[in-house]
């Protein structure tokens, strides 16, 4: 391809093509370990050749090794200061640090003096494109710069669809992705963008299709099989999901950014011991890696091993005190650890800020609002369930019968009846709504002389008979306060003989209940005193 005749042009004649060939594709293969040996072999042949530490640092930084990324920038510039690759390279270190301010100079200035070179072009369009702090529109232009000098590069045209995919054109995207494969049908990078972008777009089948297309041709990409990993895993095919993804892990050499993703594969699919046996595989490379510790934190929380996890938290937040590296789920896991460790009050407040950081994870508030009712703080779990059902997102049944729960033990009766009403709205079969609804109305009219609990005490019996093959999953006890209820209640309506069959039911249960021997005794004494006139 054109880009490795310019790249020889700028390396030198003394070094082989095929040996960057190969060192290119190892790297667009994620093999960033046997990429690492070759570049280090090609720059021992040329130690003065900036353009190698360009190319040597891009590798390093897609390893996410930034730091090692820098020093080879750095060092091809010191070989050579005028070499506009490597200021490109020190701006993207700057750019994956969220520094814009810190790379646009440099940027500018490898852009003055090499804005002729479309492989400058091309690196300063990547950099503006790939990280979390972009500048889409420089990026077109000097893509569409270095298009014009070299229109049959297809780096340019993948590089270009990446812009429009951020830019959230689609049908752009497609387009140069497709002007990329018609320049090389072989092109496996183009299949991988495109099946990306589809995947961004939850076309999920059509996503696989560029995967399965792209290893059609290069059986042995080693992006496609977790490209495919990912996307079984949407489709909730967690049996190929990790088929592929152990391909991947192979094809990658088990190499450290491998194995981290491959461990954060298995942690998004709940199979958290296993993935901290991968994360334990890492290599100690980096005793400060974000990502590591991160991920340690989240699993040793999931695997109940506090101790660890609490050391991993700490950890995580003192090499994150500048807070931008900090995630969403770093707050959250923050919180549940500190509730495993019984500082509930602390906890809750580092989940409600992973919520306000990011609304649409309402889940998180299911799960704080439990954790304040098992701690008896009904009033805080209350206003959090009325946030979750506010936002209408993911709400269930059992977010209102949590909600009435709490409004029950705050003393909030008329909340309570509502948040009770919905849930028998939702599951009219669900016998325990209307035991929670006898309750709360009981609260209501202690002494029974409305009657107010009687009905929905009833429909919980009568709810609770019809699931007779499963009758011992309601607790005695609430069967016990329910006939009692309905005794007490048809007793204040001078029914008597309904109120004694039901006291009668409450002995079945309990021979010794009070309350119905209280109520039976008061009967008695009216139909003696009845008798007697």
């Amino acid at each position: 391809m054109k880009k490795l005749l310019l790249c020889l042009l700028i390396i030198g004649n003394t070094v082989h093509a095929q040996s960057l060939k190969d060192a290119l594709r190892q790297n667009d293969n994620e093999q960033y370990d046997a990429a690492t040996d070759i570049y280090k072999k090609l720059i021992a042949k040329e130690p003065t050749n900036g353009s190698l530490y360009y190319y040597f640092g891009n590798n390093l930084l897609d390893a996410n090794l930034p730091d090692s990324a820098m020093m080879s920038y750095n060092k091809g510039l010191q070989m050579e200061p005028d070499n506009t690759l490597n200021m490109v390279g020190v701006a993207k270190v700057k750019l994956s640090q969220g520094l814009m301010a810190e790379a646009k100079p440099l940027i500018d200035q490898a852009i003055k003096k090499g804005g002729k070179n479309p492989l400058v072009l091309l690196a300063a369009g990547e950099a503006y494109s790939q990280f979390k702090v972009k500048d889409l529109m420089s990026a077109q232009v000097f893509l569409d710069n270095a298009i014009k000098i070299d229109p049959k590069n297809p780096d340019l045209y993948n590089a270009l669809g990446d812009v429009y995919t951020e830019l959230n054109n689609g049908t752009m995207a497609v387009t140069n992705y497709n002007k990329a494969l018609s320049i090389d049908k072989n092109y496996t990078k183009a299949f991988l963008h495109r099946g990306q972008l589809y995947k961004r777009s939850t076309n999920y089948e059509g996503a696989a299709a560029e995967f399965q297309s792209a290893l059609a041709i290069d059986v042995n990409f080693a992006p496609a099989y977790r490209e495919l990993g990912e996307v079984y895993y949407l489709q909730r095919k967690l049996d190929k999901a990790k088929e592929n993804y152990k391909k991947y892990l192979e094809l990658s050499k088990n190499n450290n950014a491998a194995r981290l993703r491959y461990a954060s594969f298995l942690f998004y699919s709940k199979n958290y011991p296993e993935a901290l046996s991968e994360l334990n595989q890492i290599k100690p490379v980096d005793s400060n890696s974000i990502s590591i510790m991160r991920l340690s934190a989240y699993l040793y929380c999931e695997t109940n091993d506090t101790s660890k996890a609490i050391l991993s938290i700490n950890k995580l937040w003192e090499i994150t005190q500048d807070t931008t590296k900090r995630i969403t789920l770093d707050y959250e896991y923050y919180g549940k650890i500190l509730v495993k460790t019984g500082n509930d009050s602390l906890g809750g407040l580092y989940i409600w800020q992973a919520y306000q950081m990011d609304p649409s994870k309402t889940d998180v508030l299911s799960d704080l609002g439990s954790m304040y009712m098992k701690n008896k703080r009904n009033v805080e779990a209350a206003k959090v369930f009325e946030e979750k059902i506010r936002t209408g997102k993911n709400v269930t049944t059992a977010d209102y019968f949590n909600l009435g729960k709490a409004y029950y033990f705050s003393k909030e009766n008329l909340k309570a009846d509502s948040a009770f009403v919905k849930v028998t709205e939702l599951q009219p079969n669900y016998a325990y709504g209307y035991f929670w609804r006898g309750r709360v109305n009981s609260q209501l009219d202690p002494d029974g002389k409305l009657g107010l609990a009687k009905p929905h005490f009833e429909k919980f019996i009568e709810a609770a008979s019809a699931d007779s093959a499963n009758i011992s999953k309601y607790k005695k006890a609430d069967l016990i306060e329910a006939d009692g209820n309905i005794a007490l209640a048809y007793y204040q309506q001078k029914d008597y003989e309904q109120a004694t069959a039901f006291c009668k039911k409450v002995f079945e249960l309990d021979p010794e209940n009070s309350n119905a021997k209280t109520i039976m005794a008061n009967i008695k004494i009216i139909r003696e005193g009845k008798n007697k006139q």
